[in-house]
């Protein structure tokens, strides 16, 4: 059985130029190559980072409040 959903650590930054890292959920989707009859697995992040052991929903611009700090950050790498 093969894995639905991955954590990959990503970059953030804040306003005033503080990063730090961040584990973003990847999802699993298969698709079928139509030249070789293969299935092909493809990861594609959702719009959720894992901070501390809590899901955390990104905002349309790809920005979060950090939980225990209240700054604002940016995924750079999604």
């Amino acid at each position: 059985m093969s894995k639905r959903h991955i954590l990959k650590e990503v970059n953030a930054k804040s306003m005033c130029g503080m990063e730090i890292v961040v584990e973003q959920i990847f999802e699993n989707t298969l698709e079928k190559n139509l030249t070789s009859a293969e299935i092909e697995q493809n990861w594609l992040p959702l719009s959720k980072i894992v901070i501390s052991d809590k899901v955390i929903n990104l905002d349309q611009d790809n920005t979060f409040a950090h939980p225990r700090t209240g700054k604002v950050f940016k995924v750079l790498n999604s």
